[in-house]
């Protein structure tokens, strides 16, 4: 199946994808919304280095997990259950990240830092609360309650 097929039945299936990512490739912050009359809100931030791939491609790509009923991983998820109560989804790019540069720890770090921001934004608005921070592994919420909360 080809990426526009993709697309296509990902709208089809209340999945809308900025098109802007057929045609070249894109490094961004991205943001995965759930959308309903006049009520939106942001379900997921991500970053990719190839927006196309990181929605489409067949072996982790968010939409393609999702288009072939794996919905194990969070975002095919939660993608799933705001569809099946009644949501439309929108991926929009949030920001664009310069990837140019003499030293890749320089542009991973950057295009790091800009998800992240994106992430603290809106978890400061109550959003994206299922996330976590990549390193976070299996005990790291256990752990915290026990020492941390509030």
């Amino acid at each position: 199946m080809t990426n526009k097929q993709k697309v296509d039945m990902a709208n089809e299936r209340g999945i809308d994808l900025p098109l802007e990512m057929l045609e070249r490739d894109i490094v961004a912050v991205y943001g995965v919304f759930a959308k309903k009359k006049n009520e939106e809100f942001c379900i997921y931030v991500g970053k990719a280095t190839n927006l196309r791939a990181r929605l489409l491609g067949s072996s982790s790509g968010h939409i393609h997990l999702y288009l072939n009923n794996n919905v194990e991983k969070l975002v095919p998820k939660l993608i799933d259950q705001h569809l099946q109560a009644g949501y439309r989804i929108e991926v929009r790019i949030l920001e664009e990240v310069d990837y140019q540069d003499s030293s890749f720890s320089r542009a991973a770090h950057r295009l790091a830092f800009a998800e992240l921001k994106w992430i603290v934004d809106m978890q400061k608005e109550g959003l994206c609360l299922e996330q976590l921070p990549e390193g976070a592994g299996p005990y790291s919420g256990a752990y915290w309650e026990k020492y941390y909360k509030n």
